[in-house]
């Protein structure tokens, strides 16, 4: 888990450069309202939902409604009425959330004067909760400090747990540490903790081959994670995807086989990088890159099958509804590939035409410049 989290912090940081919109609300929205840019600030009240993607992202004004956001960094600073759902590299809170939030990020601060009136689930690498929590409280993270108060129960999961002096519990804790059990101290009030065996089962449910395949709560996250992760994958790079298309309807065979040499070929120019003393920086940035291309290969050819179907079948489909039909084609891409062997086969065929298209478009791309 924090090895996902850690390559998306990578990832959204590095889209954010890819976008070059800057957005400020500075007026009230009597409406829903979705924004995709650079950076986005929000410095007026949101009368209904909010959904945004990006690479910085502020809310320092209230928002009425649920806020969906994914994005390099994350600053709340606002009142949300209702439910909040994150996934991005950094996150700090230091807000109060009226219902239930659902994080997913690199690290994640919940500052001491934040309150999440509802349940908290958070998947991260870093994760300090030093604020209240009024529901359950669900973590599964690397390094994990709570201290702060939590009066509901808990479930804990982490490399390493830290129990800080301010720390409170008020219900059932259950727990597993990779350093094995924690002297808790003065944090559990009238109730106890409890060393659980059977969580590490779990964070093994988390890991990067399994994610969101293995239960009903981790296929909903997946699901959450998957739509956000589309979101700024379509807002930032839609032009490339309806461009890649005709790569995929010209050249099907020819698309298949540039993929095969990505995904060959570029293990083993890592390989070489990481050799030479002046290539290791290329090395490791490739290796983010190509393992990102792994790990989320399947939403990129989501969208691009999505966006194949509209060129092909002329349909006028917009923004929201080429991304609600990608996530609907993620879902079941995913359920195809974690057939035994042949989900592996499928899946390289997948991961070779999604990426020899996108490759034959960027090399179609530099001829025509060249020749300009």
């Amino acid at each position: 888990m924090k090895t996902i989290a850690l390559l998306i912090m990578t990832c959204f940081s590095t889209w954010s450069f890819a976008q070059s919109e800057r957005i400020i609300i500075q007026n009230k929205q009597q409406d829903d309202t979705y924004r995709a840019g650079e950076t986005i600030k929000v410095n007026a009240a949101i009368q209904g939902d909010l959904v945004v993607a990006g690479g910085t992202l502020t809310f320092n004004d209230s928002i009425n409604g649920d806020l969906t956001a994914a994005g390099g960094e994350l600053f709340l600073n606002g009142y949300i009425e209702d439910d909040v759902r994150i996934a991005a590299g950094r996150v700090t809170i230091d807000s109060e959330i009226g219902d239930d939030l659902v994080v997913f990020g690199g690290e994640v601060i919940l500052a001491r004067d934040a309150i999440v009136r509802g349940n908290l689930i958070c998947f991260g690498g870093n994760i300090e909760i030093n604020g209240e929590v009024h529901g359950k409280l669900d973590v599964r993270g690397g390094d994990i400090l709570i201290d702060g108060t939590i009066r509901e129960t808990s479930k804990i999961v982490g490399d390493g747990i830290t129990i800080g002096s301010n720390a409170k519990f008020y219900k059932e804790l259950q727990y597993w540490n990779s350093e094995g059990e924690i002297d808790f101290e003065e944090s559990l009030i009238n109730t106890n903790a409890q060393f659980n065996e059977d969580l590490k089962e779990e964070k093994s449910e988390s890991s990067l081959t399994t994610f969101g395949t293995t239960s009903v709560k981790l296929w909903v996250f997946y699901v959450l994670s998957a739509f956000l992760v589309i979101l700024v994958l379509h807002a930032l790079f839609r032009k490339a995807f309806s461009g890649a298309v005709e790569g995929i309807e010209n050249n099907l065979l020819k698309s298949f086989g540039f993929g095969l040499i990505y995904l060959l070929g570029i293990p083993l120019l890592i390989i070489l990088a990481l050799l030479m003393i002046v290539g290791i920086p290329l090395g490791l940035f490739a290796t983010v890159i190509f393992i990102f291309s792994l790990l989320f290969g399947h939403l990129i050819a989501a969208l691009l099958v999505v966006y194949y179907f509209k060129h092909k079948n002329e349909k006028d489909w917009g923004f929201w509804s080429i991304t609600f039909l990608a996530l609907l084609c993620a879902v079941l891409l995913r359920l195809l590939t974690i057939i035994p062997l042949a989900g592996i086969l499928l899946s390289v065929v997948i991961l070779s035409i999604t990426y020899g298209a996108l490759t034959l478009k960027v090399l179609q791309s530099q001829k025509e410049l060249i020749t300009t």
